[in-house]
């Protein structure tokens, strides 16, 4: 019985994806269905962060998506739909989705395959121009500051970006929604150009272990940073600014656990670590006793004060801080592409069972800043909260 409900409601499923596949081809109109007007194919998917939501879910998304998040995409290609229809023109005499027969679908069309062929632009909309000058605060503001007469000039910067926080894992990744991680990449940065949008935040490590930038205190995958060098030569193309956070505060690949586990100063673990942690997973809470989860948090404080976490985190600053980019030469430090560094995405000390916590990590906070300006001098650092 259990089974035969499984397959009825993959057959559900199906249904409702084919419906919303349809619905969406519908409310594009035959010319977008052939292709833009641009020459390029209408069923190219955007990637995740894309403002671009004219773009076709593809049917590998829809048939991943929950219940809740179909029904709300139906709801929302219908009410296109129906907007195009009201306004008259070809679409208007264009049958009720609903009242189709789904049996009639016979096929969905391929996704487009992108092979090695540079991405293409949105539309004609032009590109912002290259960045080349540093961004600065002044009388409380936000200014570009260009000296290319021998005297500073100050111009307003409006920030407007988006968070593309695990990107930088991105460009190694060989096949991303029919394309290659590269090209996926280069292809968000070209929508948000187009789009007006002028800064990025992600980090500059990642959380899976299958793509680190880390492999351990010292170590550095190549492979990961020049990952992180192309996503701040093809941001400069374009334009777009980027906020590069060095260590994460949740997940332990990346994170201030996994440094904390490395250092050869902190205590050794009483506590065996969870597989799912090492794949960058999270803590099942329900199976945790108060006693565990009071262990938990008493040893991620020790982040903030452990000599031996805080050297792995400052070699990691300063191996960031004094690259050398592969794609264009530019040493991180002196790259106006980085518009500021936070110091830890989203920093958490639990002062309901750590009492001075909060002074700790305010220390640690003005320790780290005051290394990381330090070594690189022309740009901003941000903590990194939320809010």
């Amino acid at each position: 019985a259990t089974a035969a409900n499984d397959d009825d409601m993959a057959m559900a499923k199906l249904c409702a994806v084919l419906l919303l596949l349809l619905v969406g081809l519908l409310a594009a109109g035959p010319a977008v269905r052939a292709q833009t007007n641009d020459g390029r194919p209408a069923d190219l998917a955007a990637t995740e962060t894309s403002p671009n939501d004219d773009a076709i879910p593809s049917f590998e998304m829809l048939m991943s998506a929950s219940d809740e998040e179909l029904l709300a995409e139906l709801e929302r290609r219908k009410a296109e739909l129906a907007r195009r229809t009201s306004g008259g023109g070809s679409n208007a005499s264009l049958p009720d989705p609903e009242a189709l027969d789904l049996e009639e679908l016979v096929e969905i069309p391929p996704a487009v395959d992108q092979g090695d062929e540079d991405c293409l632009p949105i539309d004609d909309t032009p590109f912002q121009e290259p960045v080349t000058d540093f961004v600065r605060v002044y009388d409380g503001q936000f200014v570009t500051v260009s000296n290319d007469s021998g005297t500073a000039v100050c111009e307003p910067f409006f920030l407007a970006g988006w968070n593309s926080w695990d990107v930088t894992r991105v460009p190694r990744i060989q096949s991303y929604r029919s394309m290659n991680g590269q090209a996926a990449l280069t292809q968000q940065l070209q929508t948000a150009s187009q789009s007006g949008l002028n800064v990025m935040r992600a980090w500059a490590h990642t959380i899976d272990p299958s793509y680190p930038v880390m492999k351990s205190p010292g170590w550095y995958d190549e492979e990961g940073l020049k990952a992180l060098d192309f996503l701040l030569s093809e941001a400069n193309k374009y334009g777009i600014r980027v906020i590069l956070s060095f260590v994460d505060n949740w997940k332990y690949p990346g994170g201030v656990d996994q440094m904390l586990d490395w250092s050869e100063t902190a205590p050794n673990r009483t506590m065996p670590l969870p597989a799912s942690l090492l794949e960058g997973g999270d803590y099942n809470q329900r199976s945790l006793t108060s006693g565990e989860k009071n262990y938990i948090v008493e040893r991620h404080s020790l982040f903030y004060t452990d000599e031996g976490a805080r050297k792995i985190y400052r070699d990691y600053v300063s191996t960031l801080v004094n690259r050398t980019n592969v794609y264009n030469g530019k040493v991180y430090r002196d790259d106006p592409t980085i518009l500021a560094w936070n110091l830890i995405n989203e920093p958490r000390c639990e002062t309901w069972l750590i009492p001075d916590c909060d002074d700790k990590l305010q220390s640690w906070i003005e320790s780290e800043s005051a290394f990381v300006k330090e070594l690189d001098p022309n740009h901003m650092v941000t903590v990194g909260e939320e809010g």
